[in-house]
C-alpha cells in the first residue's frame, strides 16, 4: 500500500537512518577515548614527568643489580658493559682501570656531569667502589637506572630500562658516552 507521496504505508523501513545514530555514538566514543589519551599524555609530559613514572608501589630506582647473577632483561631494554672477563657476554668490552676506585670515580663523574640527561646518584654512598644512578631522558622522563661498580681487576656497569620493551640502543649509548667508548673495541 503507499500514500499519496509515492511512500509505502504500513512497514517499517530499515537502512542507512537506523544505522547512523551507531554510527555517531561510535565516532563519539573514539573521538572521547583519543581526547582522554592526548590529555593524560600532555598532563604527564607537563605536569608530571619526573613522579609519573612513579607511584607509591614502583620506584624509579629498580635498586641494586647483581653482577653475580648477571640477570639480563628478557627484552632489549638493557646494556651490560665490563672489562674483559668479569661478565658474560657484555655488550661493551671496558678497559680495565689503572686508578684506585676514587680516581677512577672521580673522571667518571667528569664525563656524567656533561650528560643532557638528568642524572641522579641514588646508592647509600656506603661502598667507595659502588655508584647507582637514576637517569631521566630530556623530553618524557622515562627513568633508567644505572649501576657501576669498580674492581682492581676492572668495570662493571649496567644500564636497565623502567619502562618499554625496547630502549632503541639508549642504555648502550649511554654507557658508552659515560666510559669514553669511542676509543675502546666492542
Amino acid at each position: 500500500m503507499t500514500s499519496k507521496r509515492g511512500h509505502a504505508t504500513g512497514s517499517v523501513q530499515f537502512g542507512h537512518s537506523a544505522e547512523r545514530p551507531f554510527v555517531k555514538i561510535a565516532f563519539l566514543i573514539a573521538a572521547a577515548i583519543a581526547v582522554l589519551a592526548i590529555v593524560a599524555f600532555l598532563g604527564l609530559v607537563l605536569y608530571g614527568r619526573t613522579t609519573g613514572w612513579e607511584t607509591a608501589t614502583r620506584s624509579a630506582d629498580q635498586g641494586a643489580y647483581d653482577f653475580a647473577a648477571s640477570p639480563r632483561s628478557a627484552t632489549d631494554n638493557d646494556a651490560l658493559a665490563c672489562s674483559e672477563g668479569l661478565c658474560e657476554k657484555p655488550d661493551i668490552i671496558l678497559p680495565k682501570p689503572s686508578e684506585d676506585a676514587q680516581a677512577a670515580f672521580a673522571e667518571l663523574a667528569h664525563r656524567i656531569a656533561t650528560e643532557t640527561d638528568d642524572v641522579e646518584r641514588v646508592d647509600d654512598g656506603a661502598d667507595p667502589a659502588y655508584r647507582r644512578y637514576v637517569v631521566r631522558t630530556p623530553l618524557i622522563r622515562f627513568p633508567d637506572t644505572v649501576d657501576i661498580r669498580w674492581s682492581p681487576e676492572g668495570w662493571r656497569a649496567m644500564s636497565r630500562s623502567l619502562i618499554g620493551r625496547s630502549d632503541l640502543g639508549a642504555n648502550e649509548a649511554r654507557l658508552r658516552r659515560w666510559f669514553g667508548q669511542s676509543q675502546w673495541p666492542s
